[in-house]
């Protein structure tokens, strides 16, 4: 029988609102209970302490009632264990690979998104498993939170029962771009889904779209930015001094062959200055992406400019703007750009037009007339060059009509 994702949060909510209620009248009782005692007991009324020796009616009711009160806790907590561990007959399977710092899945026919796409009414179950380090997958609307564990598979399911977008946040900490490590359900109506399922890829495979999908640019930017792995930024060529397990250094050009190898983690060593911390891709990317990613690193447009996208996830941006239009801790970048926004200067509110001379005011000083609505946490990006800058501006206005 299928259990309606509503009584899976319900069960979690109730459980959670007993434990709690449960918990605040025994504190109010003790709260009350002692202070009729400092009351009652007071020296000026008994200036001889009282003497008790045993009380059966009392022992009786302190072991009864705590009795009574966890084996209700007991029942409640079942009640909601099993109806998260449950999974219904039928349900759609979708493979988590959680790594840092992305979220992949993958469906039953091959097809993977950076994104959870679900149909709305339909049971779907998540096998969740990590390519690197412990990561937590949380998603609060559905009350799903498990972790996902390098060479272990863990499972959790849901079932929306309405269209919707709800976040997906990384619940342990497992890094520098932590915080970055967000996505989405999206919930749609069966036929959109099977719509979206049924998409072919784009003509072509995309090398940078590529190197993005894998999380490659959370670690390794396109403009020379410093990060936590060497940029790409005129990479052909270039002579890489790797260290081996054994310490031994060796110098290595930077050409197809050891691309090939580089971008599946397998190099035989560890660029020297930076942490072995990237993963191993061997025999996860198909070969015609891995050529696709190689190629686009040995083209040098990574070199031509600096990469709005990147720029914007690599400045942390990405962390409070969204670009789907979903609520985070800052406006969403979809649509922003070009549209009007309401600032408060002096006190007052302002309808302003969100163009380029605004953008730039809000980097260089993003509290001089902070945005309604929302709390003034931007800070300042007084080290960004101006191409940057312009790449951001670029990035925004291609978020301009997105969705539309």
């Amino acid at each position: 029988m299928t259990i309606p994702v509503e009584n899976v949060v319900v069960s979690v909510d109730r459980t959670f609102v007993f434990i709690f209620g449960s918990s605040a009248l025994i504190l109010v009782l003790i709260a009350c209970a002692l202070v009729y005692f400092v009351w009652k007991y007071d020296r000026k009324r008994h200036p001889v302490p009282a003497e008790f020796d045993g009380n059966l009616t009392a022992e009786i009711i302190w072991t009864v009632l705590p009795t009574i009160l966890v084996m209700a806790m007991f029942a409640y907590g079942w009640s909601s264990f099993t109806a998260l561990r449950g999974v219904p007959e039928g349900a759609m399977t979708v493979k988590v690979t959680a790594r840092m710092w992305s979220w992949s899945f993958e469906y039953p026919d091959g097809k993977k998104s950076k994104e959870l796409v679900v149909p709305v009414g339909a049971p779907v179950k998540l096998l969740l498993t990590s390519t690197d380090v412990i990561h937590g997958f949380f998603a609060p609307a559905f009350r799903i939170k498990m972790d996902t564990v390098p060479g272990m598979t863990t499972y959790a399911w849901f079932q929306p029962e309405k269209e919707g977008v709800h976040d997906i946040f990384c619940s342990v900490y497992c890094g520098l771009h932590h915080a970055n490590m967000l996505t989405h359900i999206r919930a749609v109506t069966p036929e959109a889904f099977a719509a979206w399922l049924a998409e072919a890829p784009a003509a072509g495979l995309d090398g940078r779209a590529l190197l993005d999908k894998y999380g490659c640019l959370g670690c390794h930017s396109l403009d020379g930015a410093a990060s936590m792995g060497p940029t790409f930024k005129d990479i052909k060529g270039r002579g890489t001094i790797l260290v081996a397990p054994d310490g031994k250094e060796s110098t290595v050009t930077a050409d197809e062959a050891y691309l090939l190898k580089a971008v599946q983690g397998d190099k035989g060593g560890v660029v020297k200055g930076f942490d072995p911390l990237m993963p191993v891709f061997t025999g996860q990317i198909p070969e015609p992406e891995l050529n696709a990613m190689v190629r686009f690193l040995l083209t040098g447009e990574a070199a031509a400019g600096p990469d709005g996208a990147a720029l914007a996830e690599r400045e942390g941006c990405l962390g409070c703007h969204s670009i789907d239009g979903s609520a985070l801790v800052g406006p969403t970048f979809k649509g922003l750009f070009g549209g009007k926004t309401t600032v408060v200067q002096h006190g007052h509110d302002q309808q302003v037009l969100v163009d380029q001379d605004y953008v730039l005011e809000v980097l260089a000083d993003p509290q001089k007339r902070p945005t309604k609505g929302y709390e003034p946490m931007m800070p300042a990006y007084p080290n960004l060059s101006p191409e940057e800058k312009q790449a951001l501006v670029q990035y925004l206005k291609s978020l301009a009509g997105a969705g539309q």
